[in-house]
């Protein structure tokens, strides 16, 4: 089959939806199970539900909060959004720090389920209207500028009070056209979803796209039997996945031949998960990047365990306070689709970055001698013991060769004598005693756990990241 590779006709998201409304309109634009949305309905649709949602009392220029357990709903908001002219907080219930964001962001209305409990005074416009068309004539678009916000996205990294970047239309355009040359998206593929629209990583699925005109097949979330049937059967050709996704579908004997192109992101991805993948004809590329970024700065090559990632196109990356001779320090992102700023309630460009269109990221890389960046854990997240820097990514990637260990989280707890002791969490068949013994094999002894521990499970984000401030729970649990 030959494969249509068709540009955006403009840089503007809304004019990507209207140019495959018009030009590829039977074309799938959602799928969802055996519903699909054809990007003609789609547009037709928005018209509508804008004119519903103003006859509802939205007004457009508004910060909305989207709060939706459909990710449908969700979906559907975040196109209306940049149809109908308003800036859009979308959100996953339970809503634990949210309504704080919410009053600290001044939003006076919502699209909601009927079950969500909203802060008083605001206005309250029932999600339910995303799921149904009018027979009322549509609205016209009416975009916002693509300089002004557009989405705030909430970002905490693992741990931390929720914050939200404020990304304009211009942060998301080239954010996704960026990933779509590098990733080669074409009309006619479909892109698994199965990430939160809440996350940067589920909202970018949807607007690459919407500019490539390919279809984005969304999952309510992830379970390893849908995915496999969709990418087995679907006619699948691009995922989103994070690591322990992945391993679940491979263990799952999940038939990868259909696929282009895998990003994985969200954590680093140990080596024996790679090779294991790659062996099952996984196309993995690993991915790096920040809701402050609007998704991804860097994407490594393709089939290749190389640690080391290129940058995207238009984006810059620096190094600062590096360690020693190391070349490890913060990694520093300027250009185009770097954040205006967290969010706050007049929406003052700024706050937060180093300098406009330049953040100061809290994650620690290098950089090789062609610019490619290699990205080693969160800076927080370093440990000191004995008197030496340790990187728990870093640990974490050797122990993982281990035999019987399928997934590990390092942390540590205060000792007189090392200052932190080092402690290996994971799980596997492997028993404890076998584990510690290859490790005083494998690892040097300045890096390695002094105590390991078999668990059931590591407390997770929505995203399927390891929750690090939670761990030193499993050893309280002893």
């Amino acid at each position: 089959m030959v494969r249509n590779l068709l540009p955006p006709p403009t840089d503007h998201p809304l004019e990507w939806l209207r140019h495959q409304a018009k030009s590829r309109g039977s074309a799938p634009a959602l799928i969802e199970g055996p519903a699909v949305l054809d990007y003609a309905g789609l547009w037709d649709s928005l018209g509508r539900w804008a004119r519903t949602m103003n006859a509802a009392g939205l007004e457009p220029g508004k910060i909305t909060a989207v709060a939706s357990a459909s990710r449908s709903r969700l979906a559907r908001a975040i196109f209306l959004a940049i149809y109908a002219g308003f800036p859009i907080l979308p959100v996953s219930p339970p809503l634990s720090g949210f309504g704080r964001l919410m009053r600290h962001c001044a939003i006076q209305q919502a699209i909601v389920d009927a079950d969500v409990d909203l802060p008083q005074g605001i206005l309250r416009l029932p999600a339910r209207y995303l799921e149904t068309v009018g027979h009322s004539p549509p609205a016209g678009p009416s975009p916002l500028p693509w300089d002004q916000v557009q989405m705030l996205v909430a970002s905490s990294g693992t741990e931390g009070p929720i914050r939200a970047a404020m990304l304009s239309g211009s942060n998301l355009a080239e954010s996704a056209l960026a990933t779509n040359e590098a990733v080669t998206l074409c009309a006619d593929d479909r892109w698994l979803c199965c990430l939160p629209l809440n996350h940067v990583g589920g909202i970018m699925i949807l607007l690459r796209c919407a500019a490539a005109g390919a279809a984005c097949v969304l999952h309510g979330g992830f379970t390893t039997q849908a995915a496999k049937a969709a990418i087995e059967s679907q006619g699948i050709s691009h995922a989103s996945l994070v690591p322990p996704m992945l391993h679940r579908l491979i263990d799952a004997g999940t038939d990868a031949d259909h696929l282009t192109c895998v990003l994985i992101g969200g954590s680093p991805l140990s080596a024996p998960l790679a090779q294991r993948a790659r062996k099952r004809s996984w196309p993995l590329r690993l991915a790096y990047g920040l809701t402050e970024t609007a998704a991804h700065i860097a994407l490594g090559a393709a089939d290749t365990d190389d640690p080391f990632m290129d940058i995207q196109a238009g984006t810059r990356v620096r190094i600062v306070d590096a360690e020693n001779d190391s070349g490890v320090g913060s990694i520093e992102v300027s250009g185009p689709t770097v954040m205006l700023g967290y969010a706050n309630p007049g929406l003052v460009p700024g706050h937060g970055l180093v300098a406009p269109g330049t953040f100061r990221t809290q994650d620690l890389g290098r950089l090789d001698r062609r610019g490619r960046l290699q990205v080693l854990g969160r800076g927080d997240d370093v440990l000191i013991s004995g008197g030496v820097n340790v990187h728990p990514a870093q640990v974490e990637d050797l122990l993982s060769g281990c035999p019987g260990v399928g997934e590990v989280a390092v942390t540590g707890y205060p000792d007189p004598v090392w200052g932190t002791c080092l402690v290996a969490l994971y799980i596997g068949d492997g028993d404890v005693a076998a584990v510690e013994a290859w490790s005083k094999d494998h690892l040097p002894s300045q890096i390695r756990p002094r105590m390991f521990k078999k668990v059931d499970e590591m407390p997770r984000t929505q995203l399927g990241k390891v929750r690090r401030g939670e761990l030193n729970r499993l050893l309280d649990d002893s």
